[in-house]
């Protein structure tokens, strides 16, 4: 699992959303705090994203997980669908569905002591950024009387698919994801990106059970949000890294294939980069989002430097 499952989650944020740059300039980015919209190429107001955002009964904010400005961004979409009056059910990424019914027994409570969402949910064992990005979006649907979902696959159980393959999921969770034969296009898409995510230090075809453990989560995480949405959720709103927001690659592909029909809108956080000030050249692939809302980029070390080094002290035995 070490491997190569937690370096995955940060590494491929950054190439989903490829403006990294090691410093920015004195000068303020002319893309930063912009909002794009690449299916009509024009910029939209926080109004009119918002506006756009509310009509959907599935939202996704596509996050690079350890940038602090992206989960305030979070916070303020989710608040703003809030006054504009859709109740949302609020979904993360970072709770595996493992952890539900300890998460569900504490915020039964209407005064329950939400500092305590981190130790019932395990979340300093899971490699996660500090608690603290992600608190004011719980607190806002608690407060809300909304429900907070766990969404994604238990990272153990997605660990030993993306070694050993689907044959890893219990019989009763295989039936319950029904993953059919995998797209081509898109299973040669996805292993690109995990062969670049992961510094070009593995074999790319030796990634293919990698590729079947993002399916598996995926799909995972829209049952998840189909679930809501069929229990009486009015929407559901997923917590995310930018990756798993795609609409033909990641979770949205999925809902579409659950739930027919059902509005969806895809929202990533792209960090800009000196130099580029072309909106399309900070999509990941045509189609990938149906908005880009522009921010600075987190001073953070090199990723593949840190992660071959990793993989250097692995083969030594260390």
């Amino acid at each position: 699992m070490k491997k190569y499952f937690l370096p995955f989650l940060s590494i491929l944020a950054l190439l989903v959303s490829p403006g990294f740059s090691a410093a920015q300039g004195a000068d303020k980015h002319p893309l930063e705090g912009r909002v794009w919209s690449p299916r009509t190429g024009g910029f939209l107001t926080e109004e009119a994203l918002f506006e756009r955002m509310a009509r959907a009964r599935a939202v996704y904010l596509g996050e690079i997980h350890d940038n602090p400005i992206h989960h305030r961004l979070q916070a303020r979409a989710y608040r703003a669908l809030l006054d504009r009056g859709r109740r949302h059910a609020l979904a993360f990424e970072m709770f595996s569905t493992d952890v539900q019914p300890a998460l569900s027994k504490l915020l039964r409570d209407p005064e329950a002591d939400l500092s305590k969402v981190p130790e019932v949910t395990g979340w300093d064992r899971r490699g996660w950024p500090d608690w603290s990005m992600y608190a004011p979006l719980v607190e806002l649907a608690h407060r809300a009387g909304l429900p907070v979902l766990a969404a994604d696959l238990p990272r153990a159980l997605a660990g030993r698919v993306s070694r050993k393959g689907l044959g890893e999921l219990p019989p009763d969770l295989a039936r319950e994801l029904a993953l059919g034969p995998p797209d081509p296009g898109k299973r040669e898409t996805m292993l690109d990106v995990f062969f670049e995510s992961h510094c070009r230090a593995l074999p790319r075809e030796k990634l293919g059970n990698l590729f079947e453990s993002w399916r598996a989560r995926n799909r995972t995480m829209a049952l998840t949000m189909a679930r809501a949405l069929r229990e009486g959720s009015e929407g559901a709103l997923l917590i995310t890294g930018g990756g798993h927001a795609e609409r033909e690659t990641g979770v949205p592909s999925d809902l579409d294939a659950l739930a027919p029909g059902v509005e969806q809108f895809a929202l990533a956080f792209a960090e800009v980069r000196d130099g580029e000030t072309r909106p399309e050249a900070y999509r990941a692939r045509p189609g990938a989002y149906d908005a880009l809302w522009f921010t600075p980029a987190h001073p953070r070390e090199d990723p593949c430097v840190k992660y071959k080094k990793g993989l250097e002290r692995m083969k030594k035995g260390h």
